[in-house]
């Protein structure tokens, strides 16, 4: 800055500081693009090299507009024709002008903004954040912060010709700006734990308690697998279903999980399909196309588990929330890159039953029949029959199994053979994969799938609590030219011996954590989005409101109200051109605007009828007031000499001097009436 000593040098660098942590941020914490934030790295240190060499930079100085409207233009080509990604064109537009403003030669108000922009990529690496090391970046920016504000103000008391380290203010005035400032620090607290995603702490946390973590569904389904996992009383998953207008039956909503096309020794297992990343716009994953008609929309909050899949019901064409990149497979099976992941909330638009089509079959390997099954290939054969539509021949298969079999934990079948032909009793994999077997010795394509069926439905925040004891395995059948789900396990309900039901402080504790997660731990960027629509939506009712009172008032009515709006706006207008001219000040055109003593005296002249008309410039005011008392003429007469050195002198005042100027037009102003 202006200071050449060690405090001034070590205010220059605290300030460059500050500008660079805003990049280091998001190097470290977002998915910005390395070409641009090396860019940006490059025209900050040949910005810094300029500076400290006080190089003029015309040339660049009238190429500054030019080059941010190339950023803007890049930005949104980008956006229209490019990626399509809004984020990655706001991060082009903003380390553009960034990098420009870097390279441009800087006054006060350029640094101020070169903060704001640091500020603003502070806050965007720390909505999605998810290591505990945020925290102590989070110290440095605000440490650094303090001392580019140092700087900052002691540039610009150079700027004005103030000694550095400002004005020592009354105690009055000093109590009444520290209130100010902490009711604004307050609010602007308040506005930013409402619209700033949380810094998600218990992720970092909770990596070192793997061991609470949910299992889940391995690779493979074999008869012990899912009924293993139902003895466990655990949640899962808390959803919330916003489009709903009442409460669903839990017994209908199939949280799926994992889907097992392969039947090999006993069991079933995921098919080796080729493993892709879904396309992703923003914060949204778009899964597949989304199909025509009404769509339901589930928020799932899974907790902590050992297993990469993610849960969704029916068939899922968007899915919303999940910061990191999201995988899926031939099959439809949904997960994360790595095994393992902490508490996640995401949200999933899908469709119960997609409509029928006329797509050709998914594929062989969901007719593929194990060799050494030919009874169970008659078997299917003879129940479904050879006539009637799949469906029909499903509904045949359905009720073989309802009108025979039973559902029993004490003595189920050692095998799928001896379940279908001997003891018919077993739990939801034997029915799983006998169903589907036989579905495929008729000739209509069949996939196991395994994931949670119903749940408890909480009351008291009206969402469905999801358990271990909810896992189950059921089918799903290629009929018609869509997926459909087929459960031939009979429906036990409050009869399950893995059923309790959770008690009203239960309920009431686990609406308290389901909030925490929700409005703490997990708030996102699309909850933010629903905060701001619904107070929209919120001020556009009162305007309906208001104008539903206005028409039973009748038009006389409104026209009083329209003057009186109209009125308000001209007194508005009025003020800000007072303010305006006062701001000018009573010398002319073209000079600077008044300091704010200057400015105070001037008012209370005015107030004391010492300006007879608008023209009338300070020392006619000043003269005035001295005729008027005599003993203001030693004040006066000083003042008056270094006022006008002050603002129509060929250089500023010395910092002493000028400070003499402004004591002496505060003395002068105390002693008028």
């Amino acid at each position: 800055m202006n200071r050449p000593d060690a405090t001034g040098r070590l205010q220059w660098w605290a300030l460059r500081a500050h500008w660079l942590l805003g990049i280091l941020l998001l190097a470290v914490f977002t998915e910005t693009p390395r070409w641009l934030l090396l860019g940006a790295s490059a025209a900050w240190a040949a910005g810094a090299r300029m500076d400290r060499a006080g190089a003029p930079r015309k040339t660049l100085s009238r190429l500054g507009t030019p080059i941010v409207a190339l950023f803007l233009a890049a930005a949104t080509a980008d956006l229209l024709f490019g990626g399509r990604d809004p984020i990655a064109s706001v991060s082009l537009l903003v380390l553009g002008i960034q990098s420009t403003k870097f390279l441009l030669p800087k006054q006060v108000r350029d640094g101020w903004q070169l903060c704001a922009v640091s500020l603003l990529e502070f806050l965007v690496a720390a909505a999605v954040a998810e290591e505990l090391s945020i925290a102590f970046f989070a110290f440095l920016f605000l440490a650094a912060s303090a001392g580019a504000m140092w700087s900052l103000h002691d540039q610009e008391a150079g700027e004005l010709g103030r000694p550095a380290g400002g004005y020592r203010a009354p105690p009055r005035v000093a109590a009444w700006a520290l209130l100010l400032v902490g009711i604004a620090g307050f609010l602007f607290a308040a506005v930013l734990f409402a619209v700033v995603p949380r810094l998600e702490f218990r992720r970092g946390l909770q990596r070192f308690s793997r061991a609470q973590a949910v299992p889940g569904f391995s690779d493979a389904i074999t008869l012990r697998e899912v009924t293993g996992i139902k003895a466990d009383r655990r949640v899962v998953a808390r959803v919330e279903f916003p489009l709903a207008e009442r409460a669903p039956d839990p017994g209908t909503l199939y949280l799926r999980g994992a889907v097992y096309s392969r039947y090999s020794n006993g069991g079933w297992r995921l098919s080796k399909s080729a493993v892709s990343a879904v396309p992703r716009l923003g914060f949204n994953h778009l899964v597949r196309d989304a199909p025509p008609g009404p769509a339901a929309i589930a928020d799932i909050t899974l907790e902590p588990a050992d297993h990469p899949h993610l849960f969704t019901y029916g068939h899922p064409f968007l899915i919303e929330g999940t910061a990191g990149p999201l995988l899926a497979d031939a099959e439809g099976n949904l997960f994360l890159p790595q095994a393992g992941h902490p508490t996640m909330r995401y949200r999933t638009r899908f469709v119960e039953e997609p409509r029928p089509g006329r797509a050709a079959g998914p594929g062989e390997r969901y007719l593929e029949f194990p060799d050494g099954y030919e009874d169970v290939h008659a078997l299917g054969v003879q129940v479904m029959g050879r006539t009637g539509t799949d469906a029909a021949r499903a509904a045949r298969l359905l009720r073989f199994f309802r009108e025979g079999f039973r559902y029993t934990l004490a003595e189920p079948a050692p095998s799928i053979r001896r379940f279908l032909f001997e003891e018919k009793a077993g739990y939801c994999e034997h029915y799983a994969a006998g169903l589907a077997l036989l579905l495929r010795a008729g000739g209509i394509p069949s996939r196991v799938t395994a994931g949670y069926l119903g749940g408890e439905w909480n009351d008291v925040g009206q969402y469905l609590i999801v358990r271990q004891s909810d896992a189950h395995a059921w089918v799903e059948a290629w009929i018609g030219g869509r997926w459909v789900t087929l459960d031939a396990t009979p429906s036990q309900g409050e009869a399950s011996p893995f059923y309790r039901k959770t008690g009203p402080l239960g309920l009431y504790a686990d609406w308290v954590r389901q909030r925490w997660d929700k409005y703490v731990v997990n708030y996102s960027l699309r909850m933010q989005a629903d905060a701001v629509s619904a107070g929209w939506s919120g001020v556009r009712r009162t305007g309906k409101v208001f104008g539903s009172m206005r028409d039973l008032q009748g038009s006389a009515a409104g026209r009083p109200a329209a003057a009186i709006a109209l009125l308000a706006c001209a007194a508005l207008y009025l003020l800000v051109l007072r303010f305006r001219r006062k701001r000018i000040g009573a010398d002319g055109e073209g000079l600077p605007p008044l300091p704010a003593p200057y400015g105070r005296l001037l008012r209370r002249l005015e107030r004391s009828g010492f300006r007879t008309s608008p023209g009338v410039p300070m020392e006619d005011m000043v003269a005035a007031a001295v005729r008027s008392r005599p003993d203001l003429a030693e004040d006066a007469g000083r003042f008056l000499s270094l006022y006008h050195r002050d603002r129509f002198g060929s250089g500023p005042l010395p910092p002493a001097t000028r400070m003499e100027a402004f004591r002496r037009a505060d003395r002068l102003r105390k002693r008028i009436s």
